[in-house]
């Protein structure tokens, strides 16, 4: 069975909070609300990561699962 965490969060970088999606602790994407709750934002890893610290390939439909459950969780947190 897959595991995947959500971890809501701050930092300098983003004045707004954002959830960054992980797959058995590899990233895979954020989630940001930078432009606000109506028009947000998804960032994909860069490659200044350590390519075996992330995810770039995965089924869509599990991806757009993720990116919905995401959504849910941030915008129901903030």
């Amino acid at each position: 069975m897959k595991h995947f965490d959500f971890i809501i969060a701050d930092d300098s970088k983003h004045e707004q909070v954002f959830i960054e999606i992980y797959h058995d602790g590899k990233y895979i994407a954020l989630i940001s609300q930078e432009n606000g709750i109506d028009n947000l934002l998804i960032e994909f890893p860069g490659n200044d990561l350590n390519e075996s610290e992330i995810i770039r390939t995965m089924p869509l439909n599990e991806f757009l699962n993720l990116i919905d459950q995401a959504v849910k969780k941030l915008t129901l947190e903030v």
